[in-house]
């Protein structure tokens, strides 16, 4: 079985140069930290419309709550890997595009240290930021509009360092400590199309982030019948204050646009690096989970930042509170090595809905989606292969806005092998 392993590994290694890391479309990825990924990484848990904070599964890497780490095997370790890819379509009044893209999104192990404490490490998402749009300005006095050419990317990940601690038998804490890195670059371009007489200007941003996050989590089992348990879990992720620095080069122009070359008339504002920081705000979530060991499983989570509180560089950036709930569960036909695979296969489904941090032209930019998965056991052996999909929308067409269609799939492998296990025969 531990070639069966090593060929998934192999697998995995071989196809992530061919995947493409950051070229997400979301025209709304341009303001704040950009689209904000949740940590309910796992496919398993992605698949259940990310419920998470009242998980803890001993084969699977939960992100999300670091109390359920005590929940893993005292000789087992989990190897937890997962590609994300994406179909989607933008659209308003007038027209409308189509993306896709495909990235590795997650690495993260999981093992025993001591008899009450487990660690995990990994390294996950936290944001993307991706777009290329134009707009159009308008110019009194009936001159030709300026258009204005808007192109973004960049990412925010976190390397994170997590430990649970067995408290009582139904009892477990967790922090996870998470150092926050990334960039993100931008420019914009205004012009007017029809004379290269008349100056243009154009911004370029820089920005790089780096600093610590801390996420505190509890679970608390409750044993309603036999094999049936109620799992209770809570997460508090406090204020933080992150290092980060920024360059900024503000030009007049000449050109710069189609096949014409760009000619610089004069530089308006230049900063080489400004150093400062970014205030994460705190956030909190609650959730739980009704589990028959191996058979079924059900759950709901709810989270809440306080967004409103984001500053960068001491300014605040006119966002709004976040809100999500999520709703899922899972069940399994017969847990059986002698089972037909679609008896022992897990079939998951849930609804989520996000009220994102952004609120424009007098809407919120919310998600709503569908969410489902299989999960492929493998006999003898508690790795497995699961497969995600997630159908849904964000945005609105009303007052000019944009409507983001998208369908998601995720491919995620966990790898489960003894931790320092010692024959007692030879």
């Amino acid at each position: 079985m531990k070639k069966i392993n090593y060929i998934l590994l192999l697998g995995l290694v071989l196809i992530a140069p061919f995947l493409k890391a950051q070229d997400i479309n979301s025209p709304y990825s341009r303001y704040g930290l950009g689209r904000l990924y949740g940590k309910d990484v796992s496919t398993s848990l992605w698949s259940m419309g990310g419920i998470s904070y009242g998980i803890a599964n001993p084969f699977i890497v939960n992100v999300a709550n670091p109390a359920s780490y005590g929940s893993f095997d005292s000789l087992t370790f989990v190897f937890q890997t997962g590609i994300t890819g994406n179909v989607g379509t933008l659209k308003n009044t007038q027209t409308s595009s189509s993306y896709n893209y495909a990235s590795l999104n997650h690495v993260a192990v999981g093992f025993p240290v001591t008899k009450w404490w487990r660690s995990s490490l990994g390294v996950i998402p936290y944001s993307k930021v991706g777009y290329d749009t134009q707009v159009k300005i308008a110019v009194k006095g009936g001159y030709t509009p300026f258009l204005d050419n808007r192109w973004g990317k960049g990412a925010l990940a976190e390397i994170y360092w997590g430990n649970g601690f067995n408290i009582t038998k139904n009892l477990r804490v967790g922090v996870n400590l998470n150092y926050l890195f990334g960039n993100k670059r931008s420019y914009n371009l205004a012009y007017s199309a029809d004379s290269l007489n008349v100056f243009g200007a154009k911004t370029e941003n820089y920005m790089w982030v780096g600093g610590l996050l801390y996420d505190w989590g509890l679970q608390y089992d409750i044993h309603i019948k036999k094999d049936q348990v109620l799992t209770l879990g809570v997460v508090y992720s406090n204020k933080s204050t992150v290092s980060a620095y920024r360059s900024i080069l503000a030009t007049t122009l000449t050109g710069g646009y189609g096949t014409n070359v760009d000619i610089v008339r004069d530089t308006i504002k230049y900063v080489a690096r400004e150093n400062g920081n970014l205030l994460i705000p705190g956030s909190f979530g609650a959730g739980f989970s009704y589990h028959n060991k191996n058979l079924w499983l059900v759950g709901a989570d709810v989270q809440f930042q306080n967004w409103s509180n984001f500053r960068s560089f001491g300014i605040a950036d006119s966002l709004s509170n976040s809100f999500r709930i999520a709703i899922g569960g899972q069940y399994t036909p017969q847990h059986s090595n002698i089972s037909p695979l679609a008896k022992r296969m897990t079939y998951r489904m849930g609804l989520k809905y996000n009220q994102s941090y952004l609120h424009l032209n007098g809407f919120s930019i919310n998600e709503f989606a569908l969410t489902g998965g299989v999960q492929f056991p493998f006999k003898r052996t508690r790795t497995n292969l699961s497969l995600g999909f997630e159908i849904g929308s964000r945005g609105t067409l009303k007052n000019n806005l944009i409507r983001e269609s998208f369908f998601n799939f995720t491919f995620g492998i966990n790898i489960v092998q003894n931790w320092f296990y010692k024959r007692k025969y030879r």
